[in-house]
């Protein structure tokens, strides 16, 4: 999860409005675990690459996934992992993963867009499947779901692992497309529901449908922006070079693949796990 102090970042208008500057945030995410058979938990995957929290990410396709892009970028080994109630069920590695190149601005400058799309080597676990993206641009004033393995308590790494989801008013859209996520009302008393480390590369969902991937949060640098300002990158405007990038490394992928299981223990997929990860040893 990237983190941008107030004074530094693209919202720091609101983000001074609300007086998290000056009032530490404190640790309090919020939110509520997601129920195995609901469709969050059907399409919600953690990605690991030897980072500590792990990222966030989302079944789009037959073996693809949507995330944030700075969650694979550098990584030498990427795994996707299936969870099904607090545990790691299947382990994948992924093949390939293609970021979105950005958009050029009125001065010429390349703008990033915070978004990528993984391939899979193989297929997800029964009971897994992809979410639809589309919709519409959610616009201020509405309520955007967000949704992640990251932590519960910003103290406690080991408090990540269960899929939560909180919904957010949508503050405002930044010149560079980013969308301020957060309750205004409780951020002014120095706290609020928010994502934290773990949760980028999340989704951010609207009337039944992605519409962001989690990116960022912005808050006192004491509190790693945890309890302050969501930022989601939208992904609607986009939505057709995600479908690209999907039909692209899909194509390219492995043929006839097999459906993911938990590989040997020693095996390079289990390196790197975050320190909260179960393994199902049962594979159910």
């Amino acid at each position: 999860m990237r983190v941008l102090s107030p004074a530094r970042s693209l919202l720091a208008g609101a983000a001074l409005a609300a007086g998290l500057a000056a009032t530490p945030a404190g640790a309090i995410i919020g939110g509520s675990a997601v129920g195995p058979g609901d469709a969050l938990a059907r399409s919600s995957v953690l990605i690991v690459t030897g980072d500590a929290n792990g990222c966030t990410g989302t079944l789009i396709g037959r073996r693809s996934v949507l995330t944030a892009a700075h969650c694979v970028a550098g990584a030498r080994l990427a795994v996707v992992a299936f969870i099904r109630q607090g545990r790691i069920i299947a382990l994948t590695p992924v093949v390939a993963a293609a970021g979105h190149p950005g958009v050029r601005g009125p001065t010429g400058a390349t703008a990033p867009i915070d978004v990528a799309v993984l391939t899979m080597r193989d297929l997800p676990p029964a009971g897994f499947a992809p979410a639809r993206i589309g919709g519409r641009d959610p616009a201020p004033g509405s309520r955007v779901t967000i949704a992640g393995f990251g932590r519960q308590q910003l103290d406690s790494m080991r408090s990540a692992g269960q899929l939560r989801r909180v919904t957010l008013p949508v503050l405002q859209r930044s010149p560079s497309g980013y969308t301020a996520l957060g309750d205004m009302q409780m951020l002014a008393r120095g706290f609020g529901p928010s994502a934290c480390q773990g949760d980028s590369g999340g989704p951010a969902l609207a009337g039944g449908s992605v519409v962001g991937v989690v990116s960022l949060v912005s808050g006192p640098p004491e509190t790693r922006g945890c309890g302050s300002l969501t930022v989601a990158m939208p992904v609607v405007p986009i939505a057709s070079w995600i479908r690209g990038a999907v039909a692209t490394g899909e194509s390219r992928a492995p043929a006839n693949p097999r459906v993911a299981t938990l590989p040997p223990p020693r095996a390079p997929e289990r390196q790197g796990l975050p320190p909260w990860a179960r393994i199902d040893r049962g594979g159910n």
